[in-house]
């Protein structure tokens, strides 16, 4: 739920970016393109998003030797080599969800089961699409190039002088992107990277939001469940008032019994009074004016002086040792007392 609540959240921020922003060609760096032109090849310069041609030049030497005279002094970044869309290769492939941290070794290793070549004989770049960690299955892009079919241009452009440090090759959703020298790896770590910085991002963002809204919340929740502790102990002292109002006669007895037994509702008042706020009862017992309370506090051991100083309340002390909760932030205590007479 929180996964899809951050992909909604961060699809509402890109809407309101302007659409060339938005494109995915805002990504492309700046470089020199080359790409094959009929019986040779053409170069452009790419800068800001935008290209302008460099002119167009044959493979024999007087075209390498323009080209390079082309591209000499200009500072347009790496060169890529940008080819045709039917020379990309791509299939999905079903991993295991732990190869992910080493995607690059284990297709490197499969690449001959997954295709019909060997990991040397092409160029190639994966990226996950999917992972369904109910099952541990990993879904994964698996784009290449045949080394064979981008030969000859390679060798053409490292002649001149502007050696590709990656391919290109222009699909309906975008530029796929094949780094060289194996710097795929490299390049999909920096992706991953960027991507979860940008969640993690979204993520605060939405905690800021959200937390005044969850603090309100559970402190509100933490007075309902006090209120609930506390209900029944009203009603009884509800119900025990409407008998005294009905039936005067019994005050007497009432009285007498209290004085033997003890006040209960005397005993929480004073408790009232002498307790910090930082403590609360899990448990209330008088029998015959003992009294055991049971409970949690910042600071369990000041307790027996507050209640050794008032005079309702005899002979405090721990029934048990003081425990610390297990988050460390309170102590839990047993205390017997008596009422005075």
């Amino acid at each position: 739920m929180l996964k899809g609540l951050i992909a909604w959240w961060l699809a509402q921020l890109v809407s309101l970016l302007p659409a060339r922003w938005r494109s995915r060609d805002h990504s492309l760096p700046d470089a020199i393109v080359a790409e094959p032109a009929g019986d040779g090849f053409a170069l452009r310069l790419r800068r800001r998003r935008r290209e302008s041609a460099l002119g167009r030049f044959a493979l024999d030497e007087p075209g390498l030797r323009a080209a390079a005279a082309a591209v000499r002094g200009r500072r347009g970044g790496p060169a890529v080599l940008r080819f045709a869309s039917a020379t990309l290769l791509e299939r999905e492939v079903v991993l295991p969800l732990a190869a992910e941290r080493e995607l690059e070794q284990v297709l490197r290793y499969e690449m001959d089961r997954f295709t019909p070549f060997g990991a040397e004989e092409v160029f190639w770049t994966a990226e996950p699409v999917a992972r369904d960690r109910a099952t541990g299955r990993l879904r994964v892009r698996l784009s290449l190039v045949p080394r064979a079919a981008v030969a000859p241009m390679l060798q053409a452009l490292g002649r001149i002088g502007a050696a590709p440090a990656a391919l290109e090759a222009a699909l309906p959703g975008g530029v796929r992107a094949i780094p060289l020298g194996g710097d795929h790896g490299r390049a999909r770590r920096q992706r991953r990277v960027v991507s979860a910085a940008a969640t993690v991002c979204a993520g605060l963002a939405l905690v800021a939001v959200a937390l005044p809204f969850v603090t309100q919340s559970l402190a509100l929740d933490a007075v309902d469940a006090r209120i609930a502790a506390l209900r029944p102990r009203v009603t009884l002292a509800e119900a025990l008032r409407r008998r005294i109002a009905a039936n005067t006669n019994g005050a007497d007895v009432i009285a007498a019994e209290s004085a033997r037994l003890g006040d209960a509702l005397q005993a929480l008042a004073a408790l009232t009074e002498i307790l910090p706020d930082d403590t609360y009862l899990t448990n209330f017992a008088l029998r015959q004016r003992h009294l055991t309370i049971d409970g949690q506090s910042a600071a369990a051991p000041r307790l027996i002086g507050l209640l050794s100083a008032d005079p309702t309340i005899l002979n405090p002390a721990f029934a048990a040792p003081v425990m610390r909760t297990e988050n460390g932030r309170a102590d839990l205590f047993s205390i017997h007392a008596e009422l005075s007479p």
